[in-house]
């Protein structure tokens, strides 16, 4: 009964712990990068922008989800008022059946934005990997991130980290339908990406 008692002790503390963890790192990166959240028009005021960059999340077959459709949309409006710079379009080509870059980019040419302004990253499987690529692949250092609110805390920590200057415009005009899994799994991602890049 004791022996019981212990495990049960021990294992309560190791959940308060990690608990305690979890909430601590997402605290500190949400409240370390909320001031970089900025306007569209606060965005039109930068300078020296190398690129506008567009989170991908995922495809319906040819068209992107709602949450991708919104962040092109932003990204073509933002790219729009800073005419100096590039559109980056990454995310996730895995194959000839899931070929997210080709849709996003088929999206924004369908909206009338200039071809020549729009530079695609077929390698961005996670949020890390497309904003390493944007660094190292494309050597962008200036740059303005377009994703949802919740997720723009985690991808201007993890451009930090590479010694990046950037911003981010969210992309939030609508409730999703994945609101709940996204304001779930998110907290977990940041301390994945914390322990990674910190």
């Amino acid at each position: 009964m004791l022996k019981n008692k212990k495990v049960l002790i021990a294992g309560l503390l190791t959940f308060i712990t990690l608990a305690v963890a979890v909430a601590g790192i997402n605290i500190y990166i949400i409240a370390s990068q909320h001031k970089k959240i900025i306007s569209r028009d606060e965005a039109s005021r930068l300078t020296d922008v190398d690129y506008v960059v567009v989170l991908g999340c995922g495809i319906r077959g040819d068209k992107p989800t709602h949450m991708l459709e919104d962040r092109l949309l932003e990204g073509i409006a933002v790219a729009d008022l800073n005419k100096d710079c590039k559109l980056l379009l990454t995310g996730d080509n895995s194959g000839v059946s899931y070929n997210e870059v080709a849709v996003m980019k088929n999206f924004c040419l369908e909206k009338g934005f200039d071809e020549s302004r729009i530079v695609t990253d077929d390698f961005g499987f996670s949020t890390g990997e497309s904003i390493e690529n944007v660094n190292n692949k494309f050597e962008g250092n200036k740059i303005i991130i377009i994703t949802q609110v919740y997720h723009t805390f985690r991808a201007l920590f993890i451009a930090e980290s590479l010694d990046m200057d950037a911003y981010a415009v969210p992309s939030s005009p609508r409730k999703y339908s994945t609101w709940l899994y996204n304001n779930t799994r998110e907290p977990l991602a940041r301390v994945k990406d914390f322990i990674k890049y910190f």
